[in-house]
């Protein structure tokens, strides 16, 4: 996971094609906005057991 980096540049996210102004964060080499960083975040946690 690498920190948010703000940026000037018009950058469209990676994952849902939108238009990010203010923050771009990045997840695996792709720039994400702030919605899509937080699911791939969520998705990349490890799973824990329900049958505990």
């Amino acid at each position: 996971m690498e920190k948010s980096v703000k940026t000037n540049i018009n950058v469209k996210c990676g994952k849902c094609g939108k238009p990010i102004s203010g923050d771009v964060y990045e997840f695996e080499g792709v720039k994400l906005c702030e919605d899509c960083y937080m699911d791939e975040v969520i998705a990349a946690q490890p799973k824990k057991c329900a049958m505990r």
